[in-house]
């Protein structure tokens, strides 16, 4: 095996244990908070402090990495970040410390943009939506795993060994990633004024358009009020569960298929196209479930499209966007699609407030139908076939 096969699969394996150290304890640890006191207000404040960090973080960490080409010390930070905040919040107990901690997740979930420029380095240009995929399918690999880690040691053991779980799994990522050996880029000195080509990228301008309503449409509905449908439809803890390991699960499993053939295939106006079809359907399905199984059936369907819409997405910015600038390019839509991961759920917790979960349900289904006609439509304009 040469050096740059050897790699790419360090990277990978790097890539599944760092997001599995991102997210075992993500499920639990809300529960966790309450058994040491904290308000519901506060739990909420440590909860979101994550997010915002990233908003803060992500643009001037890719400009940075970007100057420097520092794409191997940047994946070193979200390894080491990763490991550092999990075994710090094992032993956190007061609300500034456990903030600093949760900081710290936030930070190493920024370095993120650099695991996908490095890795789409890996493949010939023309490769990018099969790259996009398979990096995709790695993350959702170490979600899956985490799940299921979590799963299992949050019922043996309490809600605050999932984070031993989350410690161990960021120091094998760490060790993978001080083995890594970067592949030579061909490129030209980062410039300030790359800055200002990045944002006003008609390109990367759609696709960080339609990463909002994707991130608003995940996190309202997958990993929020689904859930709550489900419950309400009788659906016990472990039913629940499912629905969130069928989503994850089917992105696994249908990533090489989809990276590697359809998607290949067909424009990438259809595929967007294609993809908020599939998230409006699953929509549908779950405002007139009328029990669980339906909603197994939207989970599949949205964790289709998602796979399909973030693969693509990405694909779009780095075919047109040049190597020395799509950690910065990246830092942009991913800062971008925080508004989304911010707003979404307020949108839709305001509308089931208000009028009930279906009513909020089939408001989704008629964003994503109007994003699906006008993905069509600016991507046969400004993206590339």
């Amino acid at each position: 095996m040469n050096d740059s096969k050897r790699s790419l699969r360090i990277l990978s394996l790097t890539i599944i244990f760092f997001w599995a150290s991102e997210y075992c304890h993500v499920p639990y640890y809300a529960p966790y908070l309450s058994s040491l006191g904290f308000a519901a207000t506060m739990i909420g404040i440590i909860t979101g402090i994550y997010g915002f960090t990233q908003l803060i973080v992500r643009i001037p960490m890719g400009i940075i990495t970007d100057m420097k080409s520092s794409y191997k010390a940047t994946i070193l930070i979200g390894t080491g970040f990763t490991t550092l905040s999990s075994l710090g919040l094992i032993f956190a107990k007061s609300a500034p410390s456990i903030l600093f901690f949760r900081m710290l997740a936030g930070i190493a979930a920024s370095t993120w943009l650099a695991f996908t420029v490095l890795y789409n380095a890996y493949y010939r240009e023309s490769e990018a939506v099969t790259a996009m995929t398979n990096v995709n399918a790695f993350n959702n690999a170490g979600k899956l795993i985490a799940f299921f880690l979590g799963l299992v040691t949050a019922r043996l053991f309490g809600y605050r060994f999932p984070l031993v779980c989350s410690f161990l799994t960021g120091l094998v990522a760490l060790i993978l990633a001080l083995n890594l050996k970067p592949i030579q880029m061909k490129r030209e000195s980062f410039k300030l004024e790359h800055i200002t080509s990045v944002i006003t990228n008609p390109a990367v301008l759609v696709a960080s358009l339609f990463g909002i309503v994707l991130q608003g449409y995940t996190q309202a509905t997958v990993f929020s009020f689904t859930s709550a449908v489900s419950k309400e439809l009788g659906a016990n803890a472990i039913e629940i569960g499912i629905t969130t390991l069928l989503y994850t699960f089917v992105q696994v499993v249908s990533a090489p298929y989809l990276g590697k053939k359809l998607l290949n295939r067909i424009p990438r106006s259809v595929s967007l196209l294609l993809g908020f079809l599939l998230l409006s359907l699953s929509a549908l399905l779950v405002a007139f479930a009328p029990s669980v199984k339906l909603i197994y059936i939207a989970e599949i369907l949205a964790g289709v499209g998602n796979l399909i819409l973030v693969s693509m997405l990405m694909a779009i910015i780095v075919s047109h966007i040049p190597q020395e600038k799509q950690s910065t390019a990246m830092g942009f839509y991913q800062a971008i699609y925080g508004i989304g991961m911010a707003s979404g759920p307020v949108m839709v917790g305001a509308i089931v407030q208000r009028s009930g979960y279906r009513s909020a349900y089939l408001t989704v289904t008629a964003i994503c139908m109007l994003s699906a006609l006008l993905s069509f439509i600016l991507a046969s304009r400004y993206v590339k076939k």
